[in-house]
């Protein structure tokens, strides 16, 4: 190159001059804001580490109670669930006297299943079958109970049990297309 040129036009020596310091500071910039989102997307990705684990394990539970809750709907009338409490009982050895289910709606989407059960048994067989009941079916609880000694009994620990059981049941939502 000619110094002569440089000297002739004075916008080629600003060029020259100002071009290559102008290109160190945009460089420069960019990779210091490079630098900074980098920084920024570790700082997010070590964070979301230190979470994934715990999220992993509540998604785990999730499903699980999810699938539990599917297994609800194997009950959905009165003579399934009078079969389902007669099971529970022969199962832990609590006599079922009487049994009898009705069915309450409180809405359009639900209704509750309450079933009255009278029966007799040892102590250990009637917590057993309330714990089984209970226990089967997320959406299912005692709501009254009422257990007391059988006194003229060929055995002492025999006891008289009145209890009562209301079971949630929801209609499964509609999925699908629209009208034709």
């Amino acid at each position: 190159m000619d110094i002569g040129k440089f000297k002739a036009s004075r916008t080629r020596l600003m060029a020259w001059i100002l071009i290559p310091p102008v290109l160190i500071v945009g460089v420069g910039l960019s990779a210091h804001a490079l630098q900074l989102q980098s920084k920024w997307k570790l700082e997010r990705t070590k964070g979301f580490a230190a979470v994934l684990p715990k999220l992993v394990l509540t998604q785990n539970e999730a499903q699980k109670l999810l699938q539990d809750f599917g297994k609800v709907s194997s009950i959905e009338s009165e003579d399934q669930f009078i079969s389902f409490l007669q099971g529970v009982a022969q199962k832990t050895n609590f006599s079922i006297d009487s049994l009898k289910v009705e069915r309450k709606s409180k809405d359009s989407s639900r209704s509750v299943l309450v079933a009255s059960v009278k029966g007799t048994g040892r102590f250990l067989a009637i917590e057993a079958f309330i714990g089984d009941v209970s226990a089967s079916h997320p959406l299912l609880s005692e709501t009254a109970m009422q257990i007391s000694r059988i006194v003229k009994s060929y055995q002492d620990n025999h006891f008289k049990a009145d209890i009562t059981f209301e079971l949630v049941l929801f209609k499964p939502a509609k999925t699908g297309g629209g009208s034709k």
